[in-house]
C-alpha cells in the first residue's frame, strides 16, 4: 500500500470546498486513504465566518488535519509550505475548487513506473489538451523570434501544475525548497523566474492521466469567479486576483 499524504489550497470559501471534499472523498479518498491532511486556508475572497465555515467543513472530514491559518494570502507560499510539510512516499495535490468525474484508484500511480515522471496531473476539462495528437507527457514548447517571426524549436520544457495532481514526495518536497514564494508556483518551474528550480525540474517528466483520452476532473470556480468578477493577472511570475473595478485583491493566492 502506498504511502499518501493530502495537500489542500483553500481560501474562504466554504460553498465550493465542500463540493469539492463531498466529490473527492467518493470518488477517490474512499479507495486511497491519505495518512495525513494538511490544509492551507488564506486570507482571501470571504468573511470571517467563511473563514470558520471553512475550518468547520475540514474538521468534520479530517479531524486530525494540520491547518495552516496564515496572515497573508499568497498561493505561492501556500504550496511550499503545503509540499515542505509531507512524509509521505506520494503527495495529493487538491484545491478547494474542482470536483472528480471519475473514480481513481490504484491506477493513478501506474505512471510512476517510469522513474522520470514525478508527477501525474488528472487531465481536467478546462485544459483544451489533445490526449491523441499531443501525447500524455505535459511540456511547454520553446520559441524564437528572429525579425519578429514566432518560430518553434526542437527543444521543450516538462510542464509541471498546481491543479489536482499526485507527486512523487520527494519531488515535491524538493521543488517546495527551491520556490519563491512571491511567485506562482506553477509558471516557477518553466517560465524563466526561478532557474534553480527549472534546473532541478527538467529531467523529469508530469505524466497526463487519462485512460481513456477524455477529462477526469472539472473546475468548479472558474464561474464563482465570474460571477464575482474576479480575475487573474499575471505579471513577471506573480500572480495577483484583481476585482474589476476594486483594484487588486489582497494577496496571489491562485
Amino acid at each position: 500500500m502506498v504511502s499518501l499524504d493530502l495537500c489542500i489550497v483553500s481560501a474562504r470559501r466554504p460553498e465550493l470546498l465542500a463540493v469539492t471534499l463531498d466529490s473527492f472523498s467518493q470518488r477517490v479518498f474512499s479507495r486511497l486513504v491519505p495518512e495525513r491532511v494538511f490544509v492551507n486556508l488564506d486570507p482571501i475572497f470571504g468573511s470571517e465566518e467563511d473563514h470558520a465555515a471553512v475550518l468547520s467543513i475540514v474538521r468534520k472530514r479530517f479531524p486530525e488535519a494540520t491547518i495552516f491559518e496564515p496572515e497573508t494570502p499568497g498561493f505561492g507560499a501556500a504550496v511550499k509550505r503545503l509540499w515542505l510539510a509531507t512524509k509521505a512516499d506520494y503527495v495529493f495535490h487538491l484545491e478547494d475548487d474542482w470536483v472528480a468525474l471519475r473514480t481513481l484508484d490504484d491506477e493513478i500511480f501506474l505512471p510512476f513506473n517510469d522513474a522520470r515522471v514525478q508527477q501525474t496531473s488528472f487531465h481536467t476539462a478546462d485544459q483544451n489538451w489533445d490526449i491523441k495528437q499531443r501525447g500524455h507527457i505535459h511540456h511547454r514548447r520553446i520559441y524564437f523570434k528572429p525579425f519578429g517571426i514566432k518560430l518553434p524549436l526542437y527543444r521543450t520544457l516538462p510542464k509541471f501544475t498546481t491543479s489536482p495532481s499526485i507527486l512523487r514526495g520527494d519531488f515535491a518536497r524538493s521543488a517546495a525548497a527551491l520556490m519563491i514564494p512571491e511567485h506562482d508556483p506553477e509558471k516557477q518551474f518553466y517560465s524563466s523566474v526561478n532557474m534553480d528550480l527549472e534546473r532541478m525540474a527538467h529531467p523529469f517528466r508530469n505524466y497526463i492521466f487519462s485512460p481513456e483520452g477524455i477529462p477526469v476532473i472539472k473546475d468548479i470556480g472558474r464561474e464563482w469567479r465570474e460571477a464575482q468578477g474576479i480575475r487573474k493577472v499575471v505579471t513577471n511570475g506573480t500572480s495577483v486576483w484583481s476585482s474589476e473595478g476594486n483594484g487588486p485583491s489582497a494577496g496571489n493566492n491562485a
